[in-house]
């Protein structure tokens, strides 16, 4: 849980919030501690292309399908 901060922020400057193109990944400030920052997800915001698990540099995501196996289910189409 802390890769994404130790690792990926201070190393990388937090390439989650470049590579997601939802916008899943967001590194915003931590309210406890000054200056600090934490990541949040917005998972309702997925699209379930899995840039994540291939993209991570540390490959800490480890991207699941979604909906036990059948993909994201779109009304309509």
């Amino acid at each position: 849980a802390s890769v994404p901060v130790n690792v990926n922020l201070a190393k990388y400057a937090g390439p989650e919030s470049r590579y997601c193109p939802a916008g899943v990944y967001e590194f915003v400030d931590e309210e406890a501690r000054q200056g600090a920052k934490r990541l949040q997800i917005n998972a309702q915001n997925c699209v379930h292309c899995k840039t994540c698990d291939i993209k991570d540099p540390t490959q800490n995501i480890t991207w699941v399908t979604p909906e036990g196996g059948g993909g994201p289910t779109y009304a309509g189409m």
